[in-house]
């Protein structure tokens, strides 16, 4: 029987993908902001979904993925105050909230790998850019033709994004899920 509360190995598996999600961010996103290939589409956050879902396949437990984008929202707030385009503390509240709907679409079809994992991304990451544009319009964004234009681009980008990372997870996945480390993760017992 699975514990509903998280073991001592599963919040350190789960600090050290934030921690690398983090660090792989902190590297790549100068690189391809640089290059100019940022502003044209987020391939930056392709390997983070990934690292973001393999996450949750070893630690397959609801809120996983809340305390992953908490936490990575609290690094962001120091360390990259662009993130999410909004300023200081307010960028928690989308990161929170994109970890509670992937999350729940993680919760879903949790027999058919490629279903969940598709859902949870593709329909997850569509539903997420709404959540976003609303908490900005929250925080007083004019809702403008412009603003409308971006949303469609954004929403195109992620799909692409999401497509790829889905794909990706999968390919990792396949790797990693028989392997011993996966098994003592998953097997540890809450003390």
């Amino acid at each position: 029987m699975k514990s509903k509360y998280f073991s001592t190995v599963e919040i350190i598996f789960l600090s050290s993908m934030i921690g690398l999600d983090f660090a792989f961010g902190l590297i790549v996103k100068p690189i391809l902001t640089a290059s100019g290939i940022g502003e044209f589409i987020r391939i930056d956050l392709i390997v983070p979904t990934m690292m973001l879902l393999i996450t949750r396949l070893v630690i397959d437990k609801f809120g996983t993925l809340i305390i992953y984008e908490f936490v990575w929202s609290i690094l962001a707030v120091i360390a990259m105050p662009a993130s999410f385009g909004l300023p200081g503390f307010l960028k928690i509240i989308p990161a929170v909230i994109y970890g509670f709907i992937l999350d729940s679409f993680m919760e879903l079809f949790k027999n058919h790998l490629y279903i969940r994992i598709f859902v949870a991304c593709i329909i997850g990451g569509i539903i997420n850019q709404f959540a976003l544009m609303g908490v900005k319009l929250l925080y007083g964004m004019p809702w403008s033709e412009v603003v409308q234009l971006l949303l469609g681009i954004n929403i195109a980008t992620s799909l692409i994004v999401n497509i790829i990372a889905v794909h990706l997870t999968l390919l990792v996945w396949k790797g990693l899920e028989g392997s011993g480390w996966v098994r003592r993760i998953a097997g540890w017992r809450t003390s």
